[in-house]
């Protein structure tokens, strides 16, 4: 293995250089695995009389989504699903590239790397950060990204692509994850516990199948990995698939949930609430009888039954709303958005929302002031939504 620290000799110095970047698609090997047609869904229902939908309407365009605001409809793309693989790639298991892949010529694979430095990306490095040079393995699957330490990430993409891998690829390809371990909890600050990430490749049916890889760039013989297009990340969530691994989960029920809470980001260093609005919330929890629910103290197993057990969820706008993909059709949500450094809302809970079938509706705070009468009228229109089957 080459050392590693500030010198590097000219052979890892050829290993790690990076030669611009290619899209997936230009690659020719893949192979479709499934396919979603474009369907028209309800829009979000309505949280008071006029409600603006200007920024979930930006959000949606993102993802190629027609939003007609006069119909209360968006029409959704027809998005396919395919197995794309590499010969001589490499993948790497680093902070700064988390699953990136790389192709026989150096070139990033753009969208499984996608959430990597944007250093690396954009071409302004030529090489990637020093590290260990690994064996060359035989035939591989990547399904987890650079973002893999966030609850999101890891549940919706590098729990559910590993687990469709697993059902479509010979036990002789390894499947490999990041060792937990190769996290430093210091600097990288993981949005879930060991505790978590065990539990989820046990429930999984993973536990004793992945291959788990330490820090450094790997070469592998063959590389197989999971994209879709149209290619914006959440629209991997509008396919059928990765809902069944996680209603495939044998999760207990448990009678000691709450059916009706809010997920609150309180403990947080982003609560995403302000102190005015969290008091208004506090009225609302009071006289509706909602639970406050920290999901940081819950282990993965209750998280799973008490979103599989729900009525009702209101939140802002986090991580642990990746937890409605355990959601049952009918189950009201009321997601507390606001406009995060971009000047649209974040919309993919209300993707998983249609997968789930789920009546689902938004307030926008960087627009709409906060208080418990406009809280309890949202909360209210779900209630008649469900209760006359809304929509038609």
């Amino acid at each position: 293995m080459p050392p590693t620290g500030s010198f590097m000799s000219q052979a890892q110095n050829d290993i790690l250089a990076l030669n611009g970047a290619i899209s997936a698609f230009d690659e020719p090997d893949r192979q479709p695995v499934c396919y979603t047609a474009s369907v028209r869904y309800p829009m979000p229902v309505p949280a008071f009389d006029d409600q603006s939908t200007e920024s979930f309407e930006r959000g949606l365009a993102l993802y190629e989504a027609e939003a007609d605001a006069a119909a209360r409809s968006v029409k959704m793309p027809a998005v396919t699903l395919s197995l794309f693989t590499l010969e001589n790639a490499r993948f790497v298991i680093d902070p700064d590239a988390y699953g990136m892949i790389l192709d026989a010529d150096s070139r990033i694979v753009f969208e499984p790397s996608c959430f990597s430095s944007t250093d690396l990306l954009s071409g302004t490095a030529k090489h990637l950060p020093d590290m260990p040079v690994r064996d060359e393995l035989d035939e591989v699957f990547i399904g987890f990204d650079a973002a893999w330490t966030h609850y999101y990430h890891w549940l919706l993409y590098g729990i559910s692509k590993t687990s469709i891998a697993d059902s479509i690829l010979p036990k002789s390809v390894d499947l490999v994850i990041p060792d937990f371990s190769v996290i430093d909890p210091d600097t990288q600050r993981p949005s879930f516990t060991s505790e978590t990430f065990e539990a989820s490749l046990d429930l999984a049916g993973l536990k004793n199948r992945v291959r788990r890889t330490g820090n450094g760039i790997w070469r592998a013989k063959k590389l197989h990995f999971l994209w879709h297009a149209p290619q914006m990340p959440e629209l991997y969530v509008s396919f059928a698939r990765p809902c069944r691994v996680f209603d495939g989960m044998d999760i207990q029920y448990r009678p000691d949930l709450p059916k009706r809470f809010y997920i609150t980001r309180e403990g947080s260093s982003d609560p995403r609430i302000t102190p005015e609005e969290q008091a208004e919330i506090e009225r609302v929890l009071k006289d509706e009888e909602l639970e406050k629910v920290f999901p940081e103290k819950l282990d993965f197993e209750t998280q799973a039954a008490l979103f599989r057990q729900a009525e009702f969820i209101m939140a802002p706008h986090g991580a642990g709303l990746a937890n409605l993909i355990f959601a049952k059709p009918g189950t009201m949500v009321l997601e507390l958005n606001r406009q995060i450094d971009q000047p649209h809302l974040r919309n993919c809970f209300y993707l998983v929302a249609l997968q789930r079938q789920l009546y689902y509706s938004f307030l926008d705070l960087s627009t709409e002031k906060l208080t418990a009468p406009l809280l309890e009228g949202a909360i209210a229109r779900l209630y008649e939504a469900r209760l006359r089957q809304w929509p038609k």
